[in-house]
């Protein structure tokens, strides 16, 4: 079933534990049984995840959470701007830090798949059958607002299952920002830092994955949503299709921003803009002469051969973040590539 992202934000909106609270104003009397079984899930779990930090740009937030799914260091976590620095640092629940390197990633389902250089016993198994029903109790455990960075663990928060679908969540008319299956939970997750935390059951099994911040500009809400373990897993084996990325976007290396450099000691030059051509996206956006491009599309452009090499993997009618220095701030700023005039 495909639910459009407008009703599923409203949905989400209305399953909020605030509205429950609305309902019953009275909270209830805390069992010291169910606390107890509470707190021993989520020490269970704390070992099988991590903190995942890289880097930040502006008010861009330059850190998420991983979850462990293999006994030899492999790790899912969601994209973002924090995989796009020199290093990628992962903090193990022991509080070690280790270098993360990416081994893959997925336009469409916004995850990425990174490798420790240790093994880690400890960790989710991932599983072809859906993990939980509608109604069925959660916990959700991220590194929301960053309150762990060593040892410390990560934050838990309760719900239940609200539904389970498929969706196709776009920017705007023309831009796809995520596909895929996903379960709906009443716990809220989209925070920053909270993309990548694991959603599990009672029984520590693994429902899925905290998936990257999904906004509704027409009901101004955010889906709280994890992408369901099946799906990981396919993702791991390198099995996830992309069909849907390739029937709604244009082939590679075609693209044009509207953006001149400068180019005269060569393409070795810093990737400054010299002039920003009228009717196109850069101009659209506001880009400027004398910005300097230090990354775009995810790749870091040191050079203006970085960003020749850059705009080539770029795809008429798929936004892409562009970061640009002005001055001395750093801005990150959303655009769309037209198809490049012949």
């Amino acid at each position: 079933m495909k639910t459009s992202l407008t009703i599923l934000a409203a949905f989400c909106f209305l399953a909020t534990p605030a509205f429950a609270q609305q309902v019953n104003p009275k909270p209830a009397k805390r069992d010291s049984k169910q606390a107890g079984f509470f707190q021993t899930l989520v020490d269970m779990a704390q070992p099988k995840m991590v903190k995942v930090f890289g880097a930040g740009a502006g008010r861009v937030d330059g850190f998420a959470t991983g979850i462990i799914v293999s006994e030899d260091g492999k790790i899912i976590t969601t994209q973002g701007v924090f995989l796009d620095g020199r290093e990628v640092r992962v903090v193990t629940s022991d509080g070690v830090s280790h270098p993360a390197t990416i081994l893959n990633r997925n336009r469409v389902s916004q995850m990425a798949l990174l490798k420790i250089d240790r093994g880690t016993p400890d960790y989710f198994e991932l599983t072809t059958d859906p993990v939980g029903q509608k109604g069925d109790f959660v916990v959700a455990l991220t590194n929301a607002f960053k309150v762990a960075d060593h040892e410390e663990p990560l934050s838990a928060t309760a719900g239940v299952i609200s539904l389970r679908s498929s969706i196709e969540a776009w920017l705007n008319k023309r831009d796809l920002a995520y596909a895929g299956e996903l379960v709906l939970i009443d716990a809220i997750t989209s925070n920053p830092g909270a993309g990548g935390g694991a959603v599990i059951m009672g029984d520590g099994n693994l429902v899925g994955m905290v998936g990257k911040i999904i906004n509704s500009s027409e009901t101004n809400t955010r889906l709280n949503y994890a992408i369901p373990s099946s799906v990981l897993l396919q993702f791991v084996n390198g099995e996830l299709a992309e069909a849907t990325q390739k029937e709604t976007v244009k082939a590679a290396g075609n693209a044009d921003l509207g953006i001149a450099l400068f180019k005269l000691g060569g393409r070795s030059d810093p990737a400054y803009i010299d002039r920003v051509k009228r009717g196109t996206p850069a101009k659209e956006v506001g880009l400027k002469p004398d910005d300097m491009i230090v990354s775009i599309g995810g790749e870091k452009t040191a050079t203006v051969k970085d960003y020749e090499q850059a705009l080539l993997k770029l795809r008429p009618g798929e936004e892409i973040f562009i970061i640009v220095k002005r001055g001395r701030e750093l801005l990150r700023i959303a655009i769309t590539p037209t198809e490049k005039k012949q």
